[in-house]
């Protein structure tokens, strides 16, 4: 069950089929691997995409899905290998969470053009584990998908 795939338990909001109607949903994150920054969710902006994969509006949503890409929140844990980002520290993530980061794309900075890249939510990690997004308490996420926030910036006009 997607309850019990990882290790960090986690509460989000899910659509179950094409009504786009979201429900409680439980489900579970990796543990913070050594190059991953784990946070509590504050905010998370709604898109219009959002609202197009829910209801499978192009084809491609994977069910149960737990949208949001537009992600703020507040760095819990750090992997050993973390070099941006500490505890206390606010991040944002956007719509992609992951990349070969090892093809002519990804070395030229342009991770949005990788042919593996994996986005946010409804997408398969490498492992083979679901992509959820931010309508949920946890996320994890690599370093290298995740931006500061500043301190000035308010937390819920940037999500």
């Amino acid at each position: 069950s997607y309850e019990n795939e990882q290790p960090q338990k986690v509460f989000g909001w899910a659509a179950r089929d094409t009504s786009g109607i979201l429900s409680p949903f439980n489900f579970s994150r990796r543990a913070t691997g050594e190059k991953d920054v784990t946070f509590k969710v504050l905010y998370c902006g709604i898109c219009h995409s959002d609202l197009h994969f829910v209801k499978n509006e192009w084809g491609n949503a994977k069910y149960p899905a737990v949208p949001g890409h537009e992600i703020v929140g507040e760095v819990t844990e750090v992997g050993s290998k973390v070099q941006n980002f500490k505890v206390g520290d606010k991040v944002g993530v956007g719509c992609m969470v992951g990349s070969c980061r090892s093809c002519e794309n990804c070395d030229k900075n342009l991770e949005n053009y990788c042919p593996r890249m994996i986005l946010t939510y409804g997408s398969t990690y490498y492992d083979g584990t679901t992509t959820f997004g931010g309508y949920s308490n946890i996320m994890v996420v690599d370093e290298h998908f995740a931006v500061r926030i500043p301190d000035n910036m308010p937390l819920d006009a940037t999500a």
